[in-house]
């Protein structure tokens, strides 16, 4: 049955051009990872996060951390699509990334297909030509 595919932000939501990009993967009968989707949503996801201590550490783990950001997600509405994988859009920083996508795999049953648009060069963060992975598959094959 075609349905919504929520896809959560962070920092920043797609740009038309990404947009185009990922509908081509995602939405429709010949999506290059065809999951039932007719039509993308963006959500917002409230970015209240804590903050790193005076030496960029923070008290909690990354799991727990991950618990904190469960309801961040659900106030942008991740409990719809539970039983469901949902499009996940890389925010710049790559722990936060790693935090988001281990906490909506916990509240959808599913890893996320990821927008990703920033990637390591020489130690950089560099914005770049989004590319679309499923994250699910790349678990199922570990």
């Amino acid at each position: 049955m075609p349905h919504l595919l929520s896809c959560y932000y962070l920092d920043e939501p797609l740009t038309e051009q990404e947009l185009q990009f990922v509908h081509q993967a995602l939405v429709g009968p010949w999506a290059r990872f065809p999951n039932g989707a007719s039509a993308l949503l963006q959500k917002r996801v409230p970015a209240v996060l804590p903050l790193p201590d005076t030496d960029g550490n923070y008290v909690q783990s990354r799991e727990e951390r991950a618990e904190g950001v469960r309801a961040n997600l659900r106030h942008a509405g991740i409990r719809a699509d539970n039983g469901r994988q949902v499009l996940w859009v890389m925010p710049r920083d790559s722990d936060w990334d790693a935090i988001f996508q281990f906490a909506i795999r916990e509240e959808t049953g599913f890893a996320p297909f990821v927008a990703q648009r920033w990637f390591d060069e020489g130690g950089q963060r560099t914005r770049g030509a989004v590319r679309v992975v499923n994250t699910e598959i790349l678990l199922r094959g570990l």
